[in-house]
């Protein structure tokens, strides 16, 4: 950079020389005086049309042609950008397609109390088989405090999940206000039990370190839609018996938006006396954009 300016300086100097070369032979740069301030003198020529003065500080310089002046130094810090201000961001913003779940599901706690003997396994699940899908469509995110480091979110959330039972050779139905396996003819290549719902998760996260991110989650999920399912072929059969409206926590630690999650439904899974008692848990990957 000083070289451009001396380059840029010299170029100058030499076509105003010329320009009065008439009225001058020969160009005399005077010795920096010891203590020259700011608007003193550096150098000049004979005839005076020309004077090289101090700028305002230490790193410009003047130039003055028959009383006009041109400013030679490196440019300052603000038009460099050198020290912008850090770019501030909306503290509440919106989302969409976030907080992506891929996992597995299982059921826990299974009480088959009431059923007779014999049916008491007819719920076991495979639980490398049993998926679970969640996404928050639409969701707004609040930062908490100047520094991000804590937020809270939330957004309508859709959830799938799949519950493969063990023995396939039953599917579920409903007899008597109570869900009760049912013999297939023939042992099915699936059975499974599909429960899709809608709900609105209550989500506090913090962030102790860059790019690091634990948060605790609060379920609350409607469900629209259950079936039982088998096949092949394929056959689908509605099925009632599942609480509306579930209640679940759960956690999770991201590092740079991956990570894995974990929820548990505090709510059981069937109404009272509409099937056994349990609760669903499901955990696996999650992935926040």
């Amino acid at each position: 950079m000083d070289k451009k300016l001396a380059f840029t300086g010299f170029f100058l100097l030499c076509t105003l020389l010329s320009a009065t070369a008439q009225q001058a032979d020969s160009l005399r740069i005077l010795p920096e005086p010891p203590s020259a301030g700011a608007g003193e003198p550096i150098g000049e020529v004979e005839n005076e049309l020309v004077t090289m003065r101090r700028g305002s500080d230490d790193s410009s310089v003047v130039l003055e042609v028959a009383g006009f002046g041109l400013t030679l130094g490196r440019a300052s810090d603000t038009e460099t950008g050198k020290h912008r201000e850090v770019k501030s961001y909306p503290r509440v913003c919106g989302v969409f397609c976030d907080g992506i779940e891929l996992g597995f599901n299982t059921l826990v706690g299974l009480d088959y109390a009431g059923y007779p003997a014999g049916t008491e396994d007819f719920l076991d699940v495979r639980p490398g088989n049993s998926f679970h899908f969640g996404i928050t469509p639409v969701g707004l995110d609040i930062d908490l405090d100047r520094k991000r480091k804590f937020g809270f979110s939330t957004g309508l959330r859709y959830t799938v999940d799949n519950y493969r039972l063990s023995n396939n050779s039953v599917t579920l139905g409903r007899e008597d206000g109570r869900i009760v396996p049912v013999a297939l003819d023939e042992p099915a290549g699936k059975s499974k039990l599909r429960i899709t719902s809608l709900g609105f998760p209550l989500q506090f996260s913090c962030e102790p370190v860059r790019h690091l991110n634990i948060a605790v989650v609060g379920y609350c999920d409607f469900t629209v839609g259950v079936n039982s399912i088998y096949k092949k072929p394929k056959v689908k059969n509605g099925l009632s018996g599942v609480n509306p409206f579930r209640f679940g926590i759960g956690g999770a630690v991201s590092y740079r938006g991956f990570g894995v999650y974990v929820r548990y439904g505090i709510t059981p899974l069937f109404r009272s006396s509409a099937g056994p008692t349990c609760h669903p848990l499901s955990f696996g990957v999650c992935i926040f954009m």
